[in-house]
């Protein structure tokens, strides 16, 4: 058997994040306060104000965390990268959820055709089930990143400590197949929460959501739906996700990328690592 490679840490650029909401807070808080203000209205003219006011406040409070949780460009809990200005050419292709024994070796031959080079979100548990695949993907150009150890759709609410061993576990699977720790990660369907973002700062990581995604991340995805999705998004600086790590015998990744890359073609775009887009974009 070959003796792993030796982990060493690339030099990274520094990140050129562009948030697409930055008002969010204030937003969200305007909000829950106009959810108060109604509660009162409604304890003085329609109840009391003991009961409406405590059961507004709290259905309030709940749809500012969910909201933060859930659409991670409001910048409520953290400020993922979601895309980079001032990029002439080239986006970002990620693929989540892999690596995949049949798909993810489709997508890398696909991408090699056609000469483009991607991120790819690897879980953990698969990664350690596949070390030859992580490295054919690093041999072929791309970028690999971390995107937790199994994929909880809870994770959000799991505490920081926890999910920081997680991350730092498959950190570490990463790099004994490949020899290079990831410096980005991805949380699962995006979610993002306090923990989460504390957890990516104590394993030096850096979160990354997405501009356009195709919400291809189910078996049963419908194709026509996804490409519309994603093709209202394919521009310069974009971060687009596909899903090389769901489906059976078929994969809407793996039959959704040959029009997305013809696509690309047609618009003068290329794909590029995230790395590699952060350097073609400006400093701030």
């Amino acid at each position: 058997m070959d003796a792993p490679p030796a982990v060493r840490r690339l030099p990274q650029p520094p990140p050129v994040p562009v948030y697409a909401w930055r008002f969010g807070k204030a937003v969200l808080a305007a909000l829950w306060l106009a959810a108060v203000v109604a509660a009162a209205a409604y304890g003085v003219f329609g109840a009391t104000i003991s009961v409406g006011l405590p059961v507004a406040a709290l259905a309030a409070l709940l749809a500012w965390v969910g909201a933060g949780v859930r659409f991670a460009q409001l910048g409520v809990f953290a400020r993922p990268l979601l895309r980079v200005q001032g990029v002439r050419g080239q986006l970002a292709l990620t693929f989540d959820d892999g690596p995949h024994p049949v798909h993810t070796p489709k997508v890398l031959a696909l991408l090699a055709l056609h000469g483009h080079r991607a991120t790819f979100f690897v879980i953990g548990e698969r990664a350690s089930r596949h070390p030859a695949l992580l490295r054919a993907i690093v041999e072929g150009g791309h970028l690999i990143a971390n995107h937790s150890l199994r994929h909880q759709p809870w994770t959000p609410a799991l505490p920081a400590s926890q999910l920081a061993r997680e991350w730092a576990a498959a950190n570490r699977t990463i790099a004994e197949a490949t020899g290079i720790f990831p410096r980005w990660c991805r949380a699962p369907v995006g979610l993002v929460s306090p923990p989460v973002a504390e957890a990516a700062r104590r394993c030096g990581m850096l979160l990354v959501h997405w501009s356009v995604t195709a919400r291809d991340g189910v078996a049963w995805a419908d194709r026509e739906r996804c490409w519309s999705r994603l093709s209202r998004g394919l521009q310069a600086g974009a971060i687009a996700v596909l899903h090389d790590g769901v489906g059976g015998e078929n994969c809407a990744a793996v039959d959704l990328l040959p029009r997305v890359l013809d696509d690309m073609r047609a618009r003068g775009l290329v794909s590029v690592t995230l790395d590699e887009l952060l350097v073609s974009g400006p400093s701030q």
